[in-house]
């Protein structure tokens, strides 16, 4: 029995498709694309802990805690043969649960999905070393914790107490050794101007995960809403083909 309270909704019969927001969203997300197939099939649109309505956790979470959570919530609703749906952290928590539970998994569909490492720009670079001098001063008194709030993506700048810590945690997890294990059918469905997780990410996940193919479109790093219709459209066409 999972330990934390977990908001979800699911509706229709058939296949099971199970979604997973990324980071700072909620099931909102995907709502959309929820009352599209749950017509046809059986959707489960969850809040991952930390966000929504589900409950935050207590200690500093990884990706492997988030995973637990995620099997014992698969477990308890005595879900099998999924089609995972994974956007951004989503899509890095579906990469992991595959590799793990591939006996559970049917299909895999990420969407901008985090996990592979980014490439540091020599200005990242300097911004993260100029962050490291700026908290040594903090940490000694000679600057004030103000100074560090400039630092930092929206995504961190936006979470609260020990969310910020799990984000640290899990931001420098990545899974780029278990693409090569993943054996199932596999979409990529990418914005072209991604800025969060570039299209390189993208070509480099399709080029480790056998049996994937890669749609790229116009739009940013919610490209499934950026292109509500044809990623609705693609993933039905993707699922019809291997179903």
């Amino acid at each position: 029995m999972s330990s934390l309270k977990t908001n979800f909704v699911q509706s229709g019969i058939g296949k099971n498709i199970l979604f997973l927001h990324g980071w700072g969203s909620d099931i909102s997300d995907f709502l959309g694309s929820y009352n599209h197939f749950s017509k046809n099939y059986h959707v489960i649109n969850l809040d991952l802990w930390g966000f929504g309505k589900s409950e935050t956790p207590k200690e500093v979470w990884g990706c492997d805690d988030y995973i637990k959570h995620l099997y014992e919530f698969v477990k308890e609703n005595h879900l099998k043969n999924l089609n995972l749906v994974g956007h951004s952290f989503g899509g890095k928590l579906a990469i992991k649960f595959c590799n793990l539970y591939p006996s559970l998994c049917k299909s895999l569909i990420l969407v901008d999905s985090s996990g592979v490492r980014k490439k540091l720009s020599f200005v990242k670079r300097l911004k993260i070393y100029r962050y490291k001098k700026l908290k040594e001063l903090v940490l000694q008194g000679k600057k004030d914790k103000m100074v560090l709030e400039k630092f930092g993506s929206s995504d961190y700048k936006n979470s609260n107490g020990i969310m910020k810590k799990i984000m640290t945690k899990v931001v420098n997890e990545d899974c780029e050794n278990e693409l090569k294990s993943i054996d199932i059918p596999t979409l990529l469905f990418w914005g072209k101007q991604d800025k969060d997780t570039p299209l390189y990410m993208a070509k480099k996940m399709h080029k480790q995960i056998k049996n994937s193919k890669l749609i790229c479109l116009n739009g940013g790093h919610f490209s499934h809403i950026d292109n509500f219709l044809e990623f609705n459209k693609t993933a039905q066409n993707f699922w019809e083909g291997i179903w």
